[in-house]
């Protein structure tokens, strides 16, 4: 991801077998790095996604907006964007990008008066949830992924978002990836 400082690096090799989930960061801010890790990690891990490669890249708003328009054809900033990167699932297995905007975090944290690095653990397990497979756009779905979501921020020791005040996160998902050519 060109947009992307990419100085910080992936998750250590796991010892105990050939399964192993590979989580690289990409401009995150140093403090929050082992809680984004831990939340990617905990949501994969709970959906059946144990072994892969996950990307994760914190933006700026502008980053965002032109990544939002390229990917998803709509004008300016937006939480999260998904890629799912498999061309066949593979049970238990995940390959995905995921790109966060922190100063949407920040804002839509300082209107609600939450944490913002919730708000940015928010982001990231609602993105690791559509690589699960997850969808927010009908009733129903929407409702099964916040619920969901709740959970997996309560587990992590956070305060639920959807329940709590009704607000959601929307990511915008696509089978392209950033880095490459559609």
């Amino acid at each position: 991801m060109k947009d992307c400082d990419e100085s910080n690096e992936p998750d250590p090799p796991s010892s105990g077998g050939p399964k192993r989930l590979t989580i690289t960061l990409s401009g995150c801010p140093n403090e929050i790095q082992d809680m984004v890790r831990r939340a990617a990690r905990r949501t994969l891990s709970s959906e059946g996604r144990g072994s892969g490669q996950l990307e994760i890249a914190f933006v700026d708003a502008a980053a965002m907006s032109r990544h939002h328009e390229r990917w998803a054809g709509r004008d300016g900033p937006t939480d999260v964007l998904a890629f799912n990167l498999q061309d066949d699932a593979l049970p238990g297995c995940v390959e995905g990008q995921l790109i966060v905007c922190e100063s949407v975090a920040r804002q839509e944290a300082g209107v609600r008066n939450t944490d913002w690095r919730g708000e940015l653990l928010l982001y990231v397990v609602h993105g690791c949830l559509h690589l699960c497979g997850y969808d927010d756009h009908g009733a129903e779905d929407f409702e099964r992924m916040h619920r969901r979501e709740d959970e997996l921020l309560s587990e992590l020791g956070w305060e639920s978002v959807f329940s709590g005040n009704g607000s959601s996160s929307q990511a915008d998902t696509t089978k392209s990836p950033p880095d490459r050519e559609t």
